[in-house]
């Protein structure tokens, strides 16, 4: 991707790029290739945690939710390292290496070890570590921007493009070869997939590569609190609850309610992805035109929408006609709320992106447990409907919080 197709912001006294941050700087479509593999990765291994525990190990479907907040714990501790060491000047090659390590070993245990005691208390702490990559390459993708001279904005977006372009693909894969070939078969595979990333990663990424941010490195600088940052988090949270309680519940509620086949669930995430491609490359436009505190408002209120027909879908058309309304809904919400969170720190991407990420899962852990305790005492139906409802209270928080501070202001730190 040119600069120019990628919105370029030109410094005249920006100093000129060199080795090879001046050939990433030409082809940057290799920065945008680390999230796409990565996301395409990870995708695959998302929709069979449920199946895995329920169908594969026989289980109960609250032991989904143990396993849910093991790794969750694991990524949020890892998280908030991983910010305040890519803050601290720690290059990020070396994080994602050992993030990307975690999540093939843990994929390959899985996939050798099919006893939910090693699932849960094991494979769950690597990759909840592995889970980690994914705010390391948002904070690299961000620096990468602001150092080339790129508009964060536009390039945010393509970073979350290429989510969307792996999650079209991965777990319709994934579900496919469950059901052809079994879990042995598809956890070895993505364990290949992810020494594919770790390997393409160790290619790409600069091993020098760090925050370029003055006085973001200072050792025992005290960090004063920031509410707004906190604030902006609270409607990220919710709308994610929602969105993790449909997703985890999405598998068995097609088969179980609706009666439709083990691969429904990934044809309705392809089309999801599909459309969200669409909504994030409109995203910069709605930013434009309303900010991003009102785009997140109206990706909220298209969600809502979502959760009330979904609730009363019935048959696989039904399903895939939905699945554009996801879409639309949370490629807004994908490619607004991280701008929208990391404007309340500019001057430390790591922090903001460890909180923007943190707060995703947190709402995971969230719709996990949630999904678990309603799927056993009530339904799979019940969980659409929950999800509507706390993703409603996120648009309402949306209209009494500020927007973030303008880029000139004074600092404040995560």
């Amino acid at each position: 991707m040119h600069k120019q197709a990628s919105g370029v912001q030109t410094s005249g006294s920006r100093p000129p790029l060199t080795g090879i941050m001046a050939f990433l700087d030409r082809f940057s479509f290799l920065v945008l290739g680390v999230v796409l593999v990565g996301a395409f990765a990870s995708s695959t291994s998302a929709p069979l945690g449920g199946l895995f525990v329920v169908d594969g190990l026989g289980e109960a479907p609250w032991k989904i939710s143990v396993a849910a907040i093991v790794k969750v714990v694991v990524t949020l501790l890892t998280n908030r390292y991983y910010g305040h060491a890519i803050d601290r000047g720690v290059p990020v090659r070396r994080l994602l290496l050992i993030s990307i390590s975690c999540f093939t070993v843990g994929m390959m245990i899985i996939g050798t070890f099919q006893v939910y005691w090693v699932y849960a208390g094991v494979a769950s702490v690597l990759i909840g570590v592995g889970s980690g990559a994914l705010s390391v390459v948002y904070s690299f993708g961000r620096l990468f921007a602001e150092q080339t001279g790129r508009d964060v904005k536009k390039f945010n977006s393509y970073l979350r493009m290429q989510t969307s372009l792996g999650w079209m693909v991965g777990p319709a894969i994934s579900l496919s070869v469950y059901g052809a070939f079994g879990f042995t078969a598809i956890y070895f595979a993505i364990a290949a997939l992810g020494a594919v990333w770790l390997l393409f990663c160790f290619c790409v990424v600069p091993a020098a590569f760090k925050t370029h941010h003055p006085g973001s490195i200072t050792p025992g600088q005290k960090v004063p609190f920031n509410l707004g940052l906190v604030l902006a988090c609270i409607p990220v949270y919710l709308i994610s609850t929602g969105h993790v309680l449909f997703l985890t519940a999405m598998p068995l509620y097609f088969t179980a309610s609706l009666g439709l086949a083990p691969a429904a669930a990934g044809f309705e995430l392809t089309v999801k992805c599909f459309v969200e491609v669409i909504a994030i490359y409109a995203s910069a436009g709605v930013i434009q035109r309303m900010g991003e505190r009102k785009g997140l408002m109206v990706a909220a209120s298209c969600a809502v929408l979502f959760f009330a027909l979904v609730y009363h879908a019935q048959t696989l058309l039904h399903v895939l006609a939905l699945g554009a309304l996801d879409g639309l809904y949370y490629g807004l919400f994908a490619a607004i709320g991280m701008t929208f969170v990391q404007n309340f720190a500019r001057h430390r991407p790591g922090m903001a992106t460890s909180y923007y990420i943190s707060t995703l899962f947190v709402g995971g852990l969230t719709g996990n447990l949630l999904m678990g305790t309603i799927a056993n005492w009530y339904s799979f139906h019940a969980t659409v409907a929950v999800s509507g409802f706390i993703v409603a209270i996120g648009g309402l928080v949306l209209l009494v919080i500020g927007d973030a501070p303008a880029e000139d202001a004074t600092p404040q730190q995560a």
